[in-house]
């Protein structure tokens, strides 16, 4: 049920950018009235109209285009979560057009790695998250890698962590590893005292067993 509520309100987002991404080419008829004050020496007009229109572009614009509704709606979602908290977001990103995964699956994923780093960055002074998502030679390629202050503990094989959502923190990457053990894939976790590394292999046209 959670998986089919979060894969609901990230097709929700993807519909709101679209939205966003056709109101973009409203700003050509803006241009041309730009075009026209300055034609005319209006300049307290133009500057008016500038103010105006400038104020929410940034929010507007799409910042990181994947070719996939979906998952530009779920890097665009945390980017702008991130930014919101002061940690650089860099990313690698491919053409994922024809990304052989479910819908769900990537959610399960891409949302709780992101989520992760959003929250080990911001107990940092210094807050990077980078992620990288491509295709090639037949694989998907999936990996986060992330500031965070503290200590990882591993039990039975498996990371244990210390927050006060341990429990949800926990499953989250359990269903992560559950999910690219369905599809065939692979995973690499690895972590020094400044840095937390989560990468991810997944055949491209490997069909999920559950």
């Amino acid at each position: 049920m959670q998986v089919d509520a979060q894969t609901e309100l990230y097709r929700s987002i993807s519909e709101n950018l679209e939205k966003q991404r056709r109101k973009t080419h409203e700003y050509k008829n803006q241009i041309l009235c730009i075009d026209a004050l300055v034609e005319n020496k209006s300049y307290t007009e133009l500057e008016k109209y500038v103010r105006k229109i400038s104020g929410g572009l940034n929010k507007e614009l799409d910042v990181i285009n994947t070719n996939h509704a979906l998952i530009n709606a779920i890097i665009n979602t945390k980017y702008q979560e991130a930014v919101n908290k002061d940690i650089l977001f860099v990313v690698r990103i491919g053409d994922l057009s024809d990304l052989g995964m479910r819908d769900e699956d990537i959610v399960i994923i891409l949302s709780n790695l992101l989520d992760n780093a959003i929250e080990a960055c911001e107990t940092c002074d210094k807050r990077i998250i980078r992620l990288k998502f491509v295709k090639g030679d037949g694989n998907i390629v999936i990996s986060v890698k992330n500031t965070f202050q503290g200590t990882i503990l591993c039990r039975n094989g498996e990371i244990a962590t210390t927050k006060k959502d341990a429990l949800e923190h926990g499953i989250g990457i359990r269903n992560i590893v559950h999910t690219v053990h369905m599809y065939g894939g692979s995973y690499t976790i690895k972590y020094d005292q400044e840095e937390f590394y989560f990468s991810i292999l997944i055949p491209n046209d490997g069909e999920p067993t559950g």
